[in-house]
């Protein structure tokens, strides 16, 4: 993840009690940074990073729509780090909003419905069997 997410996910993470999550925050995207990517990546080896077809359990996480943000500059580098660095075809799961032309819903409960769906989504996984509050859309841009 990067930016402010990172904390969400953090305080999230804490109030859950999950032990078997690592988080780990990219500041700086340009120039990227493939050698610090890489010691993280082999630091949590144990990791399933997908067998190039279906997605593992490695997630990209971001508050701003899919087609905003760094999703689409960081995607193929991080791919690019697994595969030369590591010598493994890694799928990312994207977990953020949809695309969207607009950064914000306009509506706050909106905006704090999508951002519990976001944080639920990357820390334990999408199960919408449980759903308190009823969606604020169908898609949330939780696809690969």
């Amino acid at each position: 993840c990067s930016g402010k997410v990172y904390y969400d996910l953090v305080e999230e993470r804490e109030k859950r009690g999950l032990k078997n999550v690592a988080i780990v925050t990219l500041e700086q995207v340009a120039p990227f940074p493939f050698d610090r990517v890489k010691t993280i990546l082999e630091k949590y080896s144990k990791v399933d990073v997908g067998d190039g077809v279906r997605p593992g359990n490695v997630i990209w996480c971001q508050e701003e729509p899919k087609n905003m943000g760094p999703w689409q500059y960081v995607r193929p580098r991080l791919v690019t780090t697994a595969r030369e660095g590591l010598g493994s075809d890694v799928v990312l799961r994207y977990v953020g909003r949809r695309s969207s032309a607009s950064p914000a819903t306009a509506y706050a409960k909106v905006h704090v419905a999508e951002q519990a769906a976001v944080l639920k989504a990357a820390l334990v996984g999408q199960d919408d069997g449980d759903w308190s509050l009823q969606r604020p859309s169908s898609l949330l841009g939780f696809q690969t």
